[in-house]
């Protein structure tokens, strides 16, 4: 394991696509910070640093899948699995070196987004100013398992499938869509119940007041349930919630990454094992 650690990190280092998801995280990092301060110079109001320190979370389904379909589609194409298992390296092995090295890489992915917000944004603005530090830590440490989770759904896609290209558009494809998907189970979890009163001017002047009423969208019973677990299990509906730091889901979430990362990995190994490796 040792020895496999040690060439995957050095390869890691060299890889392009790895150096370009760090250049493009940090230039998202620069990209927030002067976002913020120029909304503070034109109106006196700017993003808070606590707020942009998650920034992030919403792109890392997108990183992690660019980064590892490319870092481990060069280890096939090159013939560099094929020769690992050549030289007598169990394929759990191999896959194992291979799931901490891309969880370091998407990780120094997101390293880099919050190296440029401290280096450039705290001489700006000033340090953090939280009013609930365990609200950070709390929303750290569950970045770092959706970051696992990913890191484990992606390195299956990929150890499974030789093709670079193919696994490639597959991540990201699956990327996006898991994304859409998230974004309409929150939206719907989002629905009020009851639609307020409100009073409205018509174009002849006449006032129309209008009672509140029930909201047919508004999910209830068992399908509120589901959308919730979904919401809560889905990497792509821990990001948004991450991203607005939602309260009140934190041991659902950290549950749900464990699982996830756990199966993938599990089931990852189980299948690689019995792969024909060309």
């Amino acid at each position: 394991m040792t020895k496999l650690l040690r060439a995957n990190f050095a390869r890691l280092t060299k890889h392009c696509g790895f150096r370009s998801c760090m250049m493009f995280m940090a230039s998202y990092g620069l990209f927030m910070v002067g976002t913020s301060y120029y909304l503070l110079c034109k109106s006196g109001y700017g993003i808070l640093m606590e707020n942009m320190c998650f920034g992030y979370a919403g792109l890392m389904g997108f990183v992690a899948a660019v980064f590892i379909s490319l870092f481990l589609g060069t280890e096939y194409s090159d013939g560099t699995i094929r020769n690992k298992l050549t030289v007598g390296h169990k394929r759990s092995t191999v896959y194992l070196a291979n799931l901490m090295v891309n969880a370091v890489g998407v990780l120094a992915a997101n390293a880099a987004y919050v190296a440029v917000l401290l280096l450039i944004g705290i001489p700006l603005f000033g340090p953090f100013r939280p009013t609930d530090p365990f609200e950070l830590l709390t929303l750290t440490f569950l970045t770092v398992l959706m970051d696992l989770s990913w890191t484990a759904v992606f390195t299956l896609c990929s150890m499974l499938n030789q093709n670079k290209a193919a696994v490639t558009a597959v991540s990201i494809l699956s990327a996006l869509m898991l994304s859409l998907a998230s974004g309409y189970i929150r939206s719907r979890l989002n629905e009020p119940k009851v639609f307020e009163p409100y009073t409205y001017v018509t174009d002849k002047g006449y006032e129309i007041h209008k009672e509140a009423e029930e909201n047919p969208y508004y999910l209830e019973g068992t399908e509120r349930e589901v959308y919730t677990f979904l919401n809560d299990f889905l990497p792509s509906g821990q990001e948004l919630q991450i991203l607005n730091h939602d309260r009140g889901r934190e041991r659902q979430m950290a549950l749900y990454s464990c699982l996830v990362t756990v199966l993938s990995t599990g089931s990852g190994i189980f299948i690689f094992k019995k792969k024909d490796i060309k």
